[in-house]
């Protein structure tokens, strides 16, 4: 009778932690279920479908911050039968990727209802998508891992081919499931060679059976770092494995896009952090390899998105450059580094995603993404103009926006850190100053030049779509806050990796087992 009680105790707590997931489900099958009862697809119903993701997402989103606040000392502790981990970490991740696939759902709608009269997949497309992200943000399991890894990605390559009538969708679609189903091939290959030489698929028992290889160079211990990095960095979209970013970013709708450069990022980040933290500290070439990394992604991401004339183009290599930056604290490796890379993330949510969502509104105006149509907008829409100044002022890394500071905790991590990497920094730096150009290059263009005729022709009296213009103001609102408050949304974020840190095993061996 104990037992059977103590195994109820422990399925409770399983299904407690995993309760968001559960919502976010059980909406998904919801969606799909309306979409084949909604046979006219009116304004009516796509309306309708809008708002019950909403409800869904919001719930689970809900459900989360109740669970976080139901156990303030946060202790670390496995669920699922050690497949996942409830920890500080996997909580603030998990509420990150809600918030992201909320303002997606929200910035979507309207484009969605002029481009296609199939609304509703979307919808539970991106909701799979992002329960695959929270399924990787708290794996302590590698199967964990792939299941998680499988359901981003494969939902992502349908959600980058979603206007199937338009070639560069198909194109994009294509593109992205040859790139992708070869990096998850090499994934796999490197998780191989992890279990095989650890002989478990669990991180605790992998974290304990490799800390014997660590400071040890062997080939088949290199060969198992690059495979795993080199896929990992394929997710990341990081120079060179960032080959698929802009033809996809340009081709998907720019709902997608908005979502692959920032929810699918987040969930990608998440697992590199924590397979970086548990599993692989300490381990030889990793910290040069990012280095490398880091270097190539900031210097290939800037300068190339100098060039670029379609603004969807240039966002995806400005996606490419951020994550050069934000490498440079997994190359210290240190809680304070890490930590500003959570907080980083936060950041980055919301001033990408805004700066999406002003794309998609200036699309819907003018049906154009050509950076040059973007000329004299102020005359037309100053609230636009002023929004997406705040995001493109943010994304430089200019003061008071949360940008800035998120720049300036992680730089100064690095050199608090390891002082060897100052050199690192000032890239970094340099790279930035980079960045101002093609970044307040589109503000200029906004607000000094003549009206393009595309401006011309947007209709004097036209609202804005009430999703889209919540979702707007929920960005700007998020990314000054972030940056007002940026001590104590960092102290979380240091603390939640750790935690990470407080897993790693105790190195019992300093040379190969034969």
């Amino acid at each position: 009778m104990p037992e059977t009680m103590a195994m109820n105790v422990i399925g409770q707590k399983d299904m407690l932690f995993i309760l968001p997931e559960i919502i976010l489900t059980v909406g998904l099958l919801a969606i799909l279920c309306l979409t084949m009862m909604t046979h006219k697809k009116t304004r009516h119903e796509n309306a309708g479908l809008m708002q019950v993701s909403l409800v869904f997402v919001l719930g689970s989103l809900a459900a989360l911050i109740w669970q976080f606040a139901q156990q303030p000392s946060m202790e670390p502790e496995t669920m699922m039968f050690g497949a996942l981990r409830a920890d500080l970490f996997s909580y603030v991740m998990r509420a990150m990727l809600l918030a992201g696939l909320g303002i997606t759902v929200a910035i979507s709608h309207a484009f969605l209802e002029r481009n296609t009269k199939i609304i509703g997949d979307f919808y539970a497309l991106v909701m799979g998508a992002t329960l695959g992200g929270m399924v990787l943000s708290a794996a302590n399991d590698l199967a964990a891992v792939f299941i998680g890894l499988e359901t981003l990605s494969i939902t992502s390559y349908v959600l980058a081919g979603y206007l199937r009538r338009t070639t560069r969708s198909a194109e994009a679609s294509f593109k992205y499931l040859v790139y992708g189903g070869m990096g998850t091939a090499i994934f796999l290959f490197g998780l191989s060679l992890v279990y095989g030489l650890s002989g478990s698929t669990n991180f605790s028992d992998i974290a304990t059976a490799l800390a014997a290889y660590q400071g040890v160079m062997h080939p088949t211990l290199l060969l198992m770092v690059i495979m795993v990095f080199a896929a990992l960095a394929f997710k990341l979209s990081i120079a060179p494995f960032h080959m698929w970013a802009p033809d996809v970013y340009e081709g998907a709708p720019t709902p997608v896009s908005a979502f692959l450069s920032v929810v699918s990022k987040t969930a990608a980040f998440a697992v590199t952090i924590r397979l970086l933290m548990v599993i692989f500290p300490g381990f030889p070439a990793w910290a040069e390899l990012w280095t490398i990394l880091a270097v190539l992604s900031m210097t290939i991401g800037n300068f190339v998105a100098l060039k670029q004339r379609n603004v969807k183009r240039l966002l995806a290599y400005s996606t490419v450059a951020h994550a050069g930056y934000m490498l440079t604290g997994l190359v210290v490796g240190s809680s304070a580094g890490v930590g500003s890379i959570v907080y980083y993330l936060m950041t980055y949510l919301f001033m990408n995603l805004g700066a999406f969502a002003c794309v998609i509104y200036f699309g819907i105006l003018t049906g154009s993404d050509d950076i040059e149509s973007y000329r004299g907008m102020v005359q037309k829409r100053p609230g636009l103009v002023l929004a997406f100044s705040i995001f493109l002022l943010s994304l430089a890394g200019i003061p008071i926006t949360a940008g800035f500071f998120a720049k300036f905790f992680l730089f100064q991590a690095v050199i608090m850190s390891n002082p060897a990497y100052t050199w690192l920094v000032i890239v970094a730096l340099l790279n930035s100053t980079v960045s101002l150009a093609y970044y307040i290059n589109i503000i200029r263009l906004m607000v000094v030049k003549e009206p393009s005729d595309a401006v011309n022709a947007i209709p004097a009296h036209t609202s804005t779509p009430w999703a889209l213009g919540s979702a707007l103001t929920i960005s700007v609102a998020a990314t000054l806050l972030l940056g007002v408050f940026a001590s104590q949304f960092l102290n979380y974020s240091t603390e939640s990796v750790k935690q990470l840190v407080q897993e790693r095993p105790v190195v019992v061996s300093q040379g190969l087992k034969r």
